[in-house]
C-alpha cells in the first residue's frame, strides 16, 4: 500500500486529544517539502490558542521488496523517538540547551514527527561569520555556543552512561577495512606501507588505553556542528537516527574534527577555529583530554573513515562522479588526511 504525508495527518487528527491535548485550531498545513534521496521532510503547521507552532515529518521511503532495508530505516526512526524521549529528562533543568521534542512515531507509515526547534545549522552560522574578511562582532557568541556543545555532549553522555568497558581493540578492525579500501582504490593516493604504518601504530598504543579511557556510553555518531541548531544563545541537538553505544571518545573527537575540517578550505580563519574546537573541549569540562590516548585513537578513526568515504565518493552520492573542482578538493583533502596520519603514526 502507497502511503504519504496524508496518512501521517490523518493519525494525527484522529488521535488528536493525545498528540494536541490544547485541542487545534483548523487543519494541519503542509508549508514546506524537502525531497532527499532516501526520505522526505515535511513541515506542517498547526493552529491552537490563537498560536502558531510547526513540526516536522520525517518519511523514509520504503523500498517495496527490500524487507531488510525496511526494517533497518524503521529501526533508525524508532531508535530517534526513544532517544529523544528518554534525554528530555537530561535536560529538564538547564534552559540554554536541550534535544529535539519527538511528537509521534508511526511504522506503519515510516515516519517520525518531531517539533519544530528554533535556530540554525551552527555550522551555517560558522560559515558566515568564521570567513577571513568576516567581522568579529559574532566571535564571542558562536565561541559561547560551542562551549554548550561541549556541555550538552557531557550532560548527555553522563546521563546514557553504561556500566561496561570499552575494548579499543575493535579499533583495529574498523581501520584496517577501511585501511584496505584506500589501497585498492586507484583515486586514493595510499600504499600497503602506509596501511601498515597505521595498523603498527594502533597496535602499539592501543594495549596502553587506561581504564578511564574506556567509558561506554550513548554515542550521537553524526555529532557535529551541522546537527546543532542555535538561536538566542540556545542550542538544540538534532538528528538521532544512528544512536547507538560505544567509546565516550567517538562524539568527542567527531565534533572537534569537523570543526577542523572548516580549514580544509583555505576562506576561514584558523586561529578562529582553533579558538571555537577549545571552546568545544572546555565546555566538556575534562582538562587535558585532547592529550588522552583514546582521543587521538578516535581522530586516527574518524580521518580514516572519512579519507576511505571519499575515496569511494560516498559523500557525493552513491553511483556519481563528482565534478572536476570537487575532484581537485578531494585531493586537497585527501593530502591533508595522509600528512596528518603520516605524523600521527609515528
Amino acid at each position: 500500500m502507497k502511503v504519504g504525508i496524508e496518512n501521517v495527518i490523518s493519525e494525527l487528527t484522529e488521535q488528536e486529544k493525545h498528540y494536541f491535548p490544547a485541542g487545534l485550531e483548523g487543519e494541519l498545513k503542509v508549508v514546506r517539502k524537502i525531497w532527499r534521496p532516501y526520505s522526505r521532510v515535511y513541515r506542517i503547521q498547526a493552529g491552537a490558542n490563537g498560536s502558531t507552532r510547526y513540526f516536522w515529518v520525517k518519511m523514509f521511503k520504503m523500498p517495496e521488496g527490500f524487507k531488510e532495508k525496511a526494517d533497518k530505516y524503521l529501526s533508525r526512526l524508532k531508535t530517534e523517538f526513544d532517544i529523544t524521549q528518554k534525554l528530555q529528562a537530561a535536560f529538564v533543568d538547564t534552559a540554554e540547551m536541550g534535544v529535539i521534542s519527538p511528537l509521534a512515531f508511526f511504522p506503519q507509515f515510516g515516519a517520525v514527527v518531531t517539533w519544530e526547534s528554533k535556530g540554525q545549522p551552527l555550522s551555517d552560522l560558522i560559515d558566515r561569520y568564521a570567513r577571513l574578511w568576516s567581522k568579529d562582532a559574532n566571535d564571542s557568541l558562536l565561541l559561547d555556543y560551542a562551549h554548550k556543545c561541549g556541555q550538552a555532549l557531557a550532560r548527555m553522555q553522563q546521563f546514557t552512561l553504561h556500566d561496561t568497558e570499552y575494548d579499543p581493540f575493535e579499533l583495529i578492525e574498523y581501520a584496517d577495512i577501511r585501511l584496505q579500501r584506500l589501497v585498492k582504490n586507484k583515486r586514493a593516493p595510499f600504499s600497503e606501507a602506509q596501511r601498515k604504518q597505521v595498523l603498527t601504530f594502533l597496535e602499539r598504543e592501543i594495549p596502553h588505553v587506561s581504564i578511564e579511557e574506556r567509558r561506554v556510553c550513548g554515542v550521537h555518531s553524526d555529532f557535529a556542528a551541522f546537527n546543532v541548531l542555535a538561536a538566542d544563545g540556545h542550542i538544540t541537538l538534532t538528528d538521532f537516527t544512528s544512536f547507538k553505544t560505544g567509546s565516550s571518545y567517538v562524539d568527542l573527537t567527531y565534533f572537534y574534527q569537523r570543526l577542523g575540517g572548516f580549514l580544509h578550505k583555505p576562506i576561514f580563519r584558523e586561529n578562529f577555529i582553533r579558538q571555537l574546537q577549545q571552546e568545544f573541549l572546555s565546555g566538556y569540562g575534562i582538562s587535558g583530554i585532547e592529550h588522552h590516548r583514546m582521543f587521538t585513537l578516535s581522530l586516527v578513526r574518524h580521518t580514516i573513515n572519512n579519507f576511505s568515504s571519499l575515496a569511494r565518493n560516498r559523500r557525493g552520492g552513491l553511483g556519481k562522479i563528482p565534478l572536476p573542482h570537487v575532484q581537485l578538493f578531494h585531493r586537497r583533502i585527501f593530502h591533508i588526511y595522509r600528512e596528518w596520519l603520516d605524523q600521527v603514526c609515528v
